[in-house]
């Protein structure tokens, strides 16, 4: 199928999908031109070790090299977090961190040098020429190991290895009402770290102006201004210095948000070689570097009356961070969870407390959910095991504990507040959707063939939206023959997400005009717009909302336009196909004959929270005898708020489904506790779910508009993501029978083992 451009006719986001299903997609690597300069990076093979020396002569020697770069020839410039954690607390102890490696390595794959030559063979032999003399020292892997008596310290700043300790709540209300409980459940969850697979590895194409002193990158990312900010720190330099490209960028998931010490050296190589330079990340690179999700510990207790009514609950909650500080990661870590402390449940006393610990593993940070399934999980498996002991009805125990929907918004006891929810509507449909009253004759089945069927639930409820700045969006209505036609300009990219879509059916209806009719050109390079980017959800929240303000603004000026030329008042005139029309039907004139010259507004709006929830039910048919698992049946039942893409949410869901299954039943970043060495560094060894390990989904809608944002929407892109990793762990808990779980991921030998143990 040939190339397809606008005159077609199609929408702009049916464009993008014919696009890419053809194998039209343009990805950063096919963006490399034959005349860049290719970069190679020499990483560490220690997880922690004093740097000795670095010999580059011979490197350097090498045919076609331009330049070898090590941490000298960098400066002061370092990569510091982002210190929005103050708004929750104080006392974060943040590290420098530098493009290159500089003394001390402190993960395998740091990079330690760069080679820069005119292909990629020369730049990776001559990489393979750098010889570096390392003094290893002692590593700690895994949160017990930093925090054991006199273990290494990973920064010489940060006493005991912990950058970072924040409680939250009342310890003192919690511990009396657990002391007079008449049941108390306890439980504590490891969830391994977890590898981001994007489509595409880590790649960045780099050069540099010497007449503007503008830097520019092209990175898969997720969302201008959050790149420029970063890089404009590392360089001392204003952020309009910066121009951000991207291309397609084949999934998100948090870690693309940010900019990566590889993206700095790739820059100041650009300037020092005044050549274009392109780095094309491997999928091990990335495996070693990219920012990697969880790796988290959390323990709660939960507190029961003789009524079995919920009345407290304590919750620990330990992150490993890595070697450092990414820039959201110690943010998410604390803020996230604590937006949703207590789940859909009326928990009067709740106390959080929180440790952020280094280690000699690669940095962690936001990963779909960032917080919030952690979070979930911890209080459904507090509900499971209640629910269990006191031989209840999962639903049962639920709705007696659930807010109810009277009494929304609602405020938590450590002060966050929900906006809206019916958790009562979002269970009945859940369980008559799944046919939860019919699993009897199911299981019966299933033990002829002598595989065990078992089932689990989740109630949950998450935060979405947020951000560190406004969003801004402009609109711009202009002629296009004979045709009105309108431009969209956000900075909030698009990783799948079809914002495309969403933002031509949030501005199309109220300005009369049709899909085909409206493009969205989403982080413009040269942008001076504000935004903080596509990730928590947040995208039609933040930017959908300042779209609307823009085109009710823009719909404003025409229709005062109109009226003049009708001589009637603009409320007896409204806008449909291109055309304004009375409210009798008759057309007024056409859109486009109003136009002398391009209406542009820009839409601003303030971050805001607002809070999707869901209820999904999963069955998980077990094969006793070996252990392997199956999903045979998912039903996912969201509140999306008002929804504004149908096919957009479930697609989100769909997609956060497949990632919270592989993250219980298989994935997980193994890295050896003793050397640092990551023993899961490619596709090979680190478990991905394939299409036959997913059943077929049923998403439902059960929403309520939230008041929080004038669309009423709410986040959907990590729901999918919460739900999988709860429900699938509740059905696993029950294919145990109620047995303590063994380590998560739920793999084939871990069930089998924890079926026969004993």
């Amino acid at each position: 199928m040939g190339h397809i451009d606008r005159d077609t006719r199609l929408p702009q986001a049916e464009q993008d999908r014919i696009r890419k299903v053809t194998g039209q997609g343009r990805y950063t690597a096919d963006e490399i031109a034959a005349t860049a300069a290719r970069a190679a990076f020499v990483r560490s093979s220690h997880a922690h070790a004093t740097i000795v020396s670095i010999d580059i002569e011979a490197a350097e020697a090498m045919p076609g090299v331009l330049r070898v770069l090590t941490a000298a020839d960098c400066g002061a410039a370092g990569m510091a977090g982002f210190p929005v954690l103050d708004r929750i607390g104080t006392g974060l102890i943040a590290p420098p961190r530098t493009m290159l490696a500089d003394g001390l390595v402190r993960h395998v794959g740091e990079a330690v040098a760069m080679v820069v030559a005119e292909t990629l063979a020369q730049a990776m032999d001559a990489a393979e020429a750098v010889a570096v003399e390392y003094e290893p020292l002692e590593a700690v892997i895994g949160i017990d190991a930093a925090l054991s008596p006199g273990a290494p310290l990973v920064h010489d700043a940060t006493p005991g290895n912990v950058a970072f300790a924040h409680s939250a709540g009342d310890a003192e209300a919690v511990e009396i009402a657990i002391g007079a409980a008449a049941l108390v459940v306890e439980t504590t969850i490891e969830m391994p770290r977890l590898a981001p697979i994007t489509m595409e590895p880590r790649v960045a194409l780099a050069s540099f102006d010497p007449e503007t002193g503008c830097y520019e990158l092209r990175a898969p990312h997720q969302g201008v201004i959050e790149i420029r900010r970063d890089l404009a720190a590392v360089f001392g330099l204003p952020p309009d210095r910066f121009i951000v490209r991207d291309g397609d960028v084949g999934g998100g998931f948090g870690p693309r948000n940010i900019a990566y010490p590889e993206y700095a050296a790739i820059l100041l190589a650009a300037r020092l070689t005044r050549r274009a330079v392109a780095w094309p990340g491997t999928r091990t690179e990335s495996f070693l570097t990219d920012i990697q999700g969880r790796g988290v510990r959390v323990s709660g207790r939960l507190a029961l009356d003789s009524e079995g009514r919920f009345t407290a609950l304590s919750m620990q909650y330990d992150a490993d961070l890595g070697a450092y500080i990414s820039v959201v990661g110690a943010f998410a870590a604390v803020n996230n969870p604590l937006q949703s402390l207590i789940g859909c449940y009326t928990i009067p006393n709740a106390h959080a407390g929180f440790r952020l610990v280094h280690t000699n593993a690669v940095p962690t940070g936001p990963y779909r959910g960032a917080g919030r399934p952690e979070m979930a999980l911890l209080i459904e498996r507090l509900v499971d095991i209640a629910q269990r002991r006191l031989g209840l009805d999962g639903f049962e125990l639920r709705a007696r504990n659930i807010i109810p929907a009277g009494a929304f918004p609602y405020t938590l006891p450590n002060g966050p507040r929900y906006d809206s929810a019916d958790f009562a509507a979002l269970m009945d449909t859940a369980r008559l959707r799944s046919d939860w009253d019919g699993f009897g004759v199911r299981r019966d089945a299933a033990e002829t063939r002598g595989h065990v069927l078992a089932r689990g639930m989740a109630l949950f409820i998450e935060v979405s939206g947020g951000g560190g700045m406004p969003d801004e969006a402009t609109l711009t209505l202009d002629t296009g023959g004979a045709r009105a036609k309108l431009r969209i300009e956000t900075v909030t990219a698009s990783t799948g997400q079809s914002h495309a879509r969403t933002f031509a059916l949030v501005a199309g209806p109220r300005l009369g005009l049709d899909e085909t009719d409206i493009t969205l050109v989403a982080s413009d390079p040269h942008t001076r717009l504000m935004g903080a980017g596509s990730y928590a959800s947040r995208s039609t929240i933040a930017a959908g909302g300042a779209v609307a303000q823009a085109a009710d603004e823009i719909a404003r000026q025409v229709l005062g336009r109109a009226a003049l030329r009708a001589n009637c008042s603009a409320a007896e005139l409204r806008l449909e196909a291109g055309q304004v029309m009375r409210e009798d039907g008759s057309v007024v004139c056409a859109i486009a004959s109003l136009l002398d010259g391009p209406i542009a507004v820009t839409g601003k709006v303030a971050p805001s929270n607002a809070f999707a929830s869901g209820c999904h039910v999963v069955e998980l048919e077990v094969d006793p005898a070996t252990g392997v698992s199956h999903l045979s049946r998912y039903v996912a039942v969201d509140d999306a708020g008002v929804t504004i893409d149908h096919q957009a949410a479930d697609a989100q869901i769909h997609g956060g489904i497949a990632q919270g299954v592989g993250e219980v039943l298989g994935e997980e970043s193994v890295i050896d506790p003793d050397s640092g060495q990551m023993i899961a560094a490619s596709l090979m060894d680190y478990t991905m779910p394939r299409a036959d390990d997913l059943p077929s989904y049923l998403v439902v809608p059960c929403n309520t508009p939230s008041p929080f944002n004038a669309l009423g929407v709410k986040g959907i892109g990590e729901a999918g993501t919460t739900g999988a990793l709860c429900a699938v762990t509740s059905a696993v808990f029950d294919a145990l029978g109620g047995q303590d779980l063994p380590p998560m991921p739920f793999t084939a030998q871990r069930i089998w083992a924890a079926l026969n143990r004993g």
